[in-house]
């Protein structure tokens, strides 16, 4: 592949990686904020640390849905711009129309040597014919 091409296709993965990164991030950011700043107000009003724990839960949840969505950008753009790149790559390596051209000139090869097999045992069986056909006229 040519270095152009190469570029292209990483330019495009980075990108959407970026992009599944930055949405990755604002989730775990809004999550772990707000659930943050929520749990420590909690905090130091009542001064219970379990409930405080227990009023990030939903949070932590957007946090955690935020990684997933991280992983799952890097997996999904890995995958689309793996494939198209070797699409691209194996289009412009294998032709098919050369693939078609050779089968096709190995057949007429094969078919021709069949011909001539044929005609050398047709010739043979003649031969084979003609002199029998000597052989009972003479006795």
């Amino acid at each position: 592949m040519e270095s152009r091409r190469a570029l292209a296709w990483s330019a495009r993965y980075f990108l959407i990686t970026a992009a599944f990164a930055l949405v990755g991030v604002a989730l775990v950011g809004v999550g772990l904020g707000y659930g943050g700043l929520q749990a420590w107000e909690l905090f130091q009003q009542t001064g219970d640390a379990l409930a405080a724990a227990r009023a990030v839960g939903p949070y932590l949840v957007l946090g955690v849905l935020g990684i997933f969505v991280w992983r799952f950008g890097k997996a999904f753009a890995l995958y689309m711009k793996m494939t198209g790149a070797m699409d691209e790559q194996l289009a412009d390596s294998f032709d098919t129309e050369h693939v078609k051209s050779d089968i096709v000139a190995i057949l007429d090869d094969r078919l021709a040597d069949m011909q001539q097999d044929l005609q050398s045992v047709n010739r043979q069986l003649r031969d084979a014919n003609s002199d029998t056909e000597f052989e009972f006229d003479g006795e």
